[in-house]
């Protein structure tokens, strides 16, 4: 699984772990996967990925500063 994020550099952690920075390749499992991605100044991202087996995904989160 890709994961990118506009501006890149935010934390990505599944289930509450710490994993790597944007941009980055994951490899997970086929299932749900709780993923959050974070960076001071930024609302968070969270959400819960969907993994089919045998699939090759990305995922981009564009983020806004906070006010």
């Amino acid at each position: 699984m890709n994961i990118i994020s506009e501006p890149d550099g935010k934390e990505i952690h599944v289930y509450g772990r710490f994993l790597d920075n944007t941009p980055a390749t994951l490899r997970l499992v086929a299932g749900s996967h709780a993923v959050l991605m974070k960076s001071p100044g930024f609302a968070d991202y969270a959400g819960v990925i969907d993994v089919p087996k045998s699939s090759k995904l990305t995922l981009k989160a564009t983020f806004e500063s906070e006010r």
